[in-house]
């Protein structure tokens, strides 16, 4: 039987390219306050295995009406910060587990010299 989940936040988001991770990592005073590793005020990173993923984690219960708000608020944050670089315009949506409640979540951060 499947079990409903009203606790758990929700993943809006897209795979990133490699070079836009080398473009989130350089983003910095004003624009950097955008994109958080731990912050959701805004857009989160999170990491899957290798992948790095760009979106917004909503917290409350999510309506269909709301998806396509949060869809256009990730792609107006990223158009404001990286006018030039190209991202998809369909998003997807994961649900989340948070590191506490499961050992081999996915590690959040944006990407360094020694991150994978």
């Amino acid at each position: 039987m499947l079990e409903l989940s009203f606790d758990q936040p929700i993943f809006v988001g897209f795979k990133a390219a490699h070079d836009l991770k080398r473009q989130l990592e350089s983003l910095s005073g004003p624009d950097a306050k955008y994109v958080s590793i731990e912050d959701s005020t805004f857009l989160q990173v999170c990491w899957v295995g290798e992948d790095l993923y760009v979106g917004k984690v909503i917290h409350e219960r999510l309506t269909t009406e709301r998806v396509d708000d949060v869809r256009r608020n990730v792609l107006s944050i990223l158009g404001r910060l990286l006018p030039e670089t190209r991202v998809p315009s369909n998003l997807e949506i994961f649900a989340c587990r948070t590191e506490s409640a499961e050992p081999s979540a996915p590690k959040s951060g944006l990407p360094t010299d020694s991150a994978p």
